[in-house]
């Protein structure tokens, strides 16, 4: 009996063993999970603050500082987060969107961020979605005064300015000649052409807002509006300048004439002297005239510009200009060496593959010669 009763012994303290083997590989394999988990929260905190850094640098000033759009789409969206894969965030960013002011970041094709960057940055937008706010989508609204400015460029050299018609084209701005045709039509026309009759197809060259813009036009002379396009007078000047050059008097004589439909003041004295001396034939006195009014335009209040700077500008380039994710701007050897209008161009246009944006859009001319007027004061 004296044997059986060590097998048990030794039996119950195997079981024992056991149990505190399994015990302890439970225990162990509990924090080894908690262990892992924080691990991959400190990783993915990691990648969030990298992202961060990045965006503040390469995308605030298209999307916004905390997503919130403005050039670019508004990304702090809850239906954009929750209907777009990390996977489409990352094709997006690295290869851009082709006819967007998106660019492609990825250094793959041209831009500043690897591969492991871009993922920082998406991981960033990933962190907004459980408090991003629902973001209502933007509503394209028509606009006869865009239209008008299309028109000019686009559609004038047959039907005349303001659709008066020419011997290429017949006159548009007619209200019979309108209200026999309805949108529709003008619509199709516009897309589609009139091959026989010369009229090309614009279906191919022209946006389908843009479209509509022609159309909202077509209405307002529908009813008997006359709508002023809202022309760049920095464009005009550059291209009455560019027609003299390329001995086109007549050319240039149409851009000032567009130039004085906006113009008041000084300047639009300056541009029915210019427009005196080409019709009299005087073209060099034209260009003197012209391209004298070009360094000096736009001319801004340097007041009204310290809060536009204050509310576009200092959150990349500082209060006082001292820069940060943006250059220095007090002083700044850029600001230096353009005219106003060249200043005003930049500033429309940006700086594509960087975070300085185009501000086409969001300011207009006057807002931001008064910028310029206001960065002239910290230039020596």
């Amino acid at each position: 009996m004296k044997p059986e009763a060590n097998y048990a012994r030794l039996t119950l303290i195997g079981l024992v063993l056991t149990l505190l083997v399994i015990i302890s590989l439970g225990i162990y394999w509990n924090a080894e999970e908690d262990r892992l988990a924080h691990a991959a929260r400190e990783f993915t905190n990691e990648r969030i603050s990298r992202g961060r850094t990045i965006y503040n640098e390469q995308c605030v000033s298209c999307h916004g500082a905390q997503g919130e759009g403005g050039v670019g789409p508004a990304l702090n969206n809850r239906t954009v987060l929750k209907n777009t894969l990390d996977s489409v965030f990352f094709s997006v960013i690295r290869s851009g969107v082709p006819s967007t002011q998106m660019p492609a970041w990825s250094v793959d094709f041209g831009g500043p961020l690897t591969d492991e960057d871009v993922r920082d940055v998406v991981a960033f937008i990933r962190a907004w979605e459980p408090t991003a706010p629902e973001i209502a989508p933007v509503v394209f609204t028509p606009d006869a005064a865009r239209g008008a400015l299309l028109f000019s460029g686009t559609c004038a050299v047959c039907h005349g300015e303001n659709g008066a018609g020419t011997d290429k084209a017949p006159k548009l701005n007619d209200v019979a000649r309108l209200n026999s045709l309805d949108d529709d039509w003008y619509r199709g026309v516009i897309r589609s052409g009139r091959p026989a009759k010369g009229m090309p197809t614009w279906g191919t060259v022209l946006s389908p807002n843009q479209v509509e813009d022609l159309i909202a036009l077509i209405d307002a002379w529908r009813e008997g509006a006359q709508v002023q396009p809202n022309f760049s007078i920095t464009n005009l000047l550059e291209n009455a300048i560019f027609s003299l050059g390329q001995d086109d008097p007549a050319s240039a004589a149409l851009q000032v004439e567009r130039a004085l439909t906006v113009a008041s003041g000084a300047s639009a004295e300056v541009l029915r002297n210019a427009a005196a001396q080409l019709a009299s034939g005087d073209n060099a006195g034209a260009l003197e005239t012209l391209t004298a009014l070009q360094e000096q335009w736009p001319m801004g209040d340097p007041t009204s510009g310290a809060a536009v700077y204050s509310t576009y500008c200092t959150p990349c380039h500082g209060s006082q200009g001292e820069g940060g994710i943006g250059v220095a701007l007090n002083p700044n050897p850029f600001v230096q060496a353009n005219t106003n209008a060249q200043m005003v161009e930049f500033l429309l246009a940006g700086r594509p593959g960087t975070a300085m944006a185009g501000f086409k859009g969001r300011l207009d001319e006057g807002q931001l010669a008064d910028v310029i007027a206001f960065l002239r004061l910290w230039q020596p």
